[in-house]
C-alpha cells in the first residue's frame, strides 16, 4: 500500500500530478494524508516497520512537495508551521522531513544545508518517476543525508524542544518563579553546560502563556559597550516591539538620556501593562558578567558605576508594577546576585534574584539524550556506554554529545537496512580522537576560571598534579571554594576527584601554559602587542565614500543605458543583466521575478556589475573606451576597498594611491553623463 484510500480520495484525486510521486515513496512509507496549507502542498508519511526501526522514526514524516523552479526559505517556514500546527504537532516527526522537488537541485540542497533544525532529505521528482531498478533509492538517500547531519555535534544553543534534554525541572522552576510567584532568578554554571539553551526553553514556555520573554545577550557589544541609559532604551524598544504584536499602541516618545531614562523605562513598562493584553514581561539577561562591576571586560569598565542605576531602575519597575516585570540573569560568575556591595555601594539585586546552578546530567538524562539522538543515525548504544559517558564526562551534555559524535564518525558509513550496535569498547578505542575533539570545549570551560577564579584554577592544577592532601586541607579551611567546585560540577562531591576526567589530563599537560596565554586578556588594559594595528578611520571613510559613489553611479548608468537600449522593455533589460551573470551561482533571473530591474540591480555586488558591463560592452564603450580591459582593471582596484571595509584593516599607502588613481579614472568617465556622479 503506497497511498491510503482516504488520503487518495480526499486529496490526491484532485492533485493528480502529486499522486505518482507520493506513490513512489512506497519503498519506505505509506502516505496517510495530503493537504495544501501554509502556502505549501505536503503529505504525511507513515514509516514502514523496518524504516521506523532503522531511522528511529516513531511518528509520521512530513513530505513537502515543491513544484517551483527554485525553492526559498518560505519552504522552511511552512515546514516549521506544519510541524507546530495543533492538528499535527503530536502526530509528526520534528527532526526528519522529506522534500520532493520538481525544480533546481542546487537550491534545494542549499536550503537543506541552511537548515539547522531539520534533517531534510531531498528527493527529485524526476528520479522518483524514473527510478527503474533502484530498489533502495529512498533509504540510501535517507541514510546518506542523516549520516551527513551530525546531530550530536551541534554546538549552538538549542532553540527547539526536539533537541532539549535533562533540564525540564530547572526550566519549570524558573518559569513558575517568574510567572506565578513574580520572583527574580539567577542561573549559573560553567561554559557549554547549556545555560543559554535553558533560557531559550524558558522563553518558549513563557511565550506560550501570553507573556513577553525578551532574551538579551549581554556579551553583545551593543549591550555591554553602551551606557546604562542606552541599555534601558534598547530594552524598552524590544519590549514595545513585542507588545506591538499583541495590538499595543506605541507610546509618545520618552527621553532616554542620563536624566530621564529611569523614569522613561518605568513608564514604558506601565504603558505595556495598561495598554496591552500582555500578561507579564520577563527579561532574560544572559552572560551577565559583561555588565557586572569588577569583572566586566576592558570595554565594559563603565559598569563599575553603571550597574547601580541600571538595576535600581529595573528593580523599581518590578516593584511599582507589582511583578508585571521580572528578570532572570545567567552566566558563569554569580557575583551580580551574590555580592552584597560593589566598592562599598549596596548591590540593588543582592538577595533579590535567587541563584540556581545547572547540575550535571544524571545517568538517566544522559541515556535519554543519547538514545533519542542516536536513533536517527541508526545506532543503538549498549547500556554500559551510558555508565562510561557519565563517569568520563561528568554529566556535561556538550562533552557527552561530542564523544558520541566522534564514535559514530569512527564507524564510517552505517548500513541502510539495520541499526548498528555501539559498545563501550567503541568509546575506549576512540578515546584519543575524542580527547582531540573536546580539547577546545575543555579550554572554554576553564576560561571562566582563569578570568574570574584564578586561585581556584591554581588549586585544580595542583590537584591534577597529585597534590591531593594540600588541596583538601586548603578547601577545608575555605569551604566556599569547595562549594564552588561542587556547584560547577568540576569535582565529585563525595571524594574530591575530577568529575570530568579529560579536564585533569588537560591541566596536567597544558594547564599552566593555558593560564599564561589567557591571563593578559583579563579585565585590565590589554598589552599593545596583543592588539591589532589601528586603522586610519579617515582612510577607511574615504574608501567607503568613493567606492559607494562609483558603485551607485554605475548602477544608474547600467539601468539608464539598457532601458533606452531596449525601449523600456523591462523583460529585455532583466534578460540582458541576468544573462550576463555566471550560472555557477544559480539562476540569477530569479532576482527579477516580481521586481523592476532598477530594484533588482541593487542586489548585485560590484564584481557582478563588472561582468554585466563587460558582457554588454557595445552599449558602454562610448563612455569607457573601445576596449574593456582598463575598465575592468580600474574597477577591480576600486573593489579592493571592500576588503578593507569588511575587516577594518589599516590601508597601505600603495593600495590607497592605486585606489585614488582608479577612482579618478572612473569618475572622469562617469562625468560624461550629467548628474551621474558629483563634480
Amino acid at each position: 500500500m503506497a497511498i491510503r484510500e482516504d488520503a487518495l480520495n480526499a486529496f490526491f484525486r484532485t492533485h493528480r500530478e502529486q499522486e505518482p510521486l507520493a506513490a513512489a515513496l512506497d519503498e519506505v512509507f505509506d502516505v496517510t494524508y495530503g493537504s495544501y496549507q501554509f502556502g505549501q502542498a505536503f503529505w504525511l508519511c507513515q514509516p514502514k516497520p523496518f524504516a521506523a526501526e532503522r531511522f528511529g522514526l516513531q511518528r509520521e514524516v512530513i513530505a513537502v512537495y515543491s513544484p517551483h523552479a527554485r525553492a526559498d526559505a518560505r519552504l522552511l517556514t511552512a515546514l516549521e508551521n506544519i510541524s507546530r500546527a495543533p492538528e499535527f504537532r503530536h502526530r509528526v516527526e520534528n527532526v526528519v522531513a522529506l522534500v520532493v522537488y520538481e525544480g533546481d537541485k542546487a537550491s534545494i540542497e542549499g536550503l537543506a544545508a541552511q537548515s539547522k533544525d531539520w534533517v531534510i532529505v531531498p528527493l527529485s521528482a524526476t528520479e522518483l518517476k524514473n527510478r527503474g531498478a533502484q530498489t533502495f533509492l529512498i533509504r540510501l538517500r535517507m541514510a546518506a543525508t542523516i549520516g551527513r547531519f551530525d546531530l550530536f555535534g551541534m554546538s549552538s544553543p538549542i532553540k527547539h524542544d526536539k533537541y532539549f534534554y535533562g533540564r525540564d525541572a530547572i526550566v519549570q522552576e524558573l518559569v513558575q518563579r517568574a510567572l506565578i510567584r513574580k520572583e527574580q532568578s539567577g542561573l549559573f554554571g560553567l561554559r557549554k553546560t547549556g545555560k543559554t539553551s535553558v533560557l531559550f526553553a524558558v522563553q518558549r514556555r513563557i511565550s506560550e502563556k501570553g507573556a513577553i520573554a525578551e532574551y538579551v545577550d549581554c556579551q553583545s557589544p551593543g549591550i555591554y559597550g553602551s551606557r546604562w541609559w542606552a541599555v534601558l532604551e534598547e530594552l524598552c524598544r524590544r519590549m514595545l516591539e513585542a507588545a506591538e504584536k499583541t495590538g499595543c499602541p506605541a507610546p509618545t516618545e520618552f527621553s532616554f538620556d542620563a536624566s530621564g531614562a529611569a523614569n522613561s523605562f518605568i513608564r514604558t513598562v506601565k504603558w505595556i501593562q495598561n495598554k496591552s493584553t500582555v500578561g507579564q514581561i520577563v527579561l532574560l539577561l544572559d552572560e551577565v558578567e559583561f555588565i557586572t562591576p569588577a569583572i566586566a571586560n576592558h570595554l565594559g569598565q563603565h559598569w563599575d558605576s553603571d550597574h547601580l542605576p541600571l538595576w535600581q531602575t529595573i528593580r523599581s519597575a518590578s516593584q511599582e508594577t507589582k511583578g508585571f516585570l521580572t528578570f532572570c540573569v545567567a552566566g558563569v560568575n554569580p557575583s551580580s546576585v551574590e555580592q552584597s556591595h560593589f566598592d562599598q555601594i549596596p548591590n540593588p539585586i543582592f538577595q533579590l534574584a535567587i541563584p540556581f546552578y545547572l547540575d550535571p546530567l544524571t545517568r538517566l538524562s544522559v541515556r535519554e539524550m543519547v538514545r533519542a539522538i542516536a536513533k536517527y543515525s541508526g545506532a543503538a548504544l549498549d547500556e554500559d556506554c551510558f555508565d562510561l559517558l557519565n563517569a568520563e564526562y561528568g554529566g556535561h551534555p556538550y562533552l557527552i554529545r561530542l564523544a558520541c559524535s566522534e564514535v559514530l564518525r569512527s564507524l564510517g558509513e552505517l548500513p541502510v537496512d539495520k541499526k548498528i550496535k555501539v559498545s563501550k569498547s567503541n568509546f575506549e578505542s576512540a578515546h584519543d580522537k575524542i580527547a582531540v575533539r573536546i580539547a577546545q570545549p575543555i579550554k572554554d570551560i576553564l576560561l571562566s576560571l582563569v578570568w574570574w577564579y584564578p586561585e581556584e584554577y591554581d588549586l585544580l592544577c595542583l590537584l591534577a598534579d597529585g597534590d591531593t592532601m594540600f588541596v583538601q586541607e586548603f578547601l577545608a579551611a575555605e569551604p566556599e571554594k569547595a562549594s564552588r567546585f561542587a556547584r560547577y560540577g568540576l569535582l565529585e562531591a563525595d571524594n574530591g576527584s575530577f568529575a570530568i576526567k579529560e579536564l585533569r589530563n588537560f591541566l596536567v599537560n597544558s594547564g599552566l601554559e593555558y593560564k599564561k596565554a589567557i591571563s593578559p586578556f583579563t579585565r585590565g588594559d590589554l598589552p599593545l602587542e596583543y592588539l591589532p594595528e589601528e586603522p586610519n578611520i579617515a582612510d577607511l571613510a574615504a574608501l567607503f565614500e568613493r567606492r559607494t559613489e562609483v558603485e551607485y553611479a554605475l548602477r544608474k548608468l547600467l539601468i539608464t543605458v539598457l532601458e533606452y537600449r531596449f525601449a523600456f522593455d523591462e523583460a529585455k533589460v532583466a534578460s540582458a543583466i541576468s544573462g550576463a551573470l555566471p550560472k555557477s551561482n544559480g539562476d540569477r533571473a530569479q532576482l527579477f521575478v516580481g521586481r523592476l530591474p532598477k530594484d533588482a540591480v541593487s542586489e548585485l555586488y560590484l564584481s557582478d556589475l563588472k561582468i554585466v558591463f563587460i558582457k554588454n560592452w557595445d552599449n558602454f564603450s562610448a563612455y569607457f573606451g573601445s576596449k574593456s580591459d582598463r575598465f575592468e582593471m580600474n574597477l577591480d582596484t576600486i573593489n579592493i576597498a571592500r576588503r578593507y571595509e569588511a575587516h577594518t584593516k589599516p590601508v597601505s599607502t600603495k593600495d590607497f594611491d592605486d585606489f585614488q588613481n582608479s577612482y579618478s579614472w572612473m569618475k572622469t568617465r562617469l562625468q560624461k553623463v550629467p548628474g551621474l556622479i558629483p563634480e
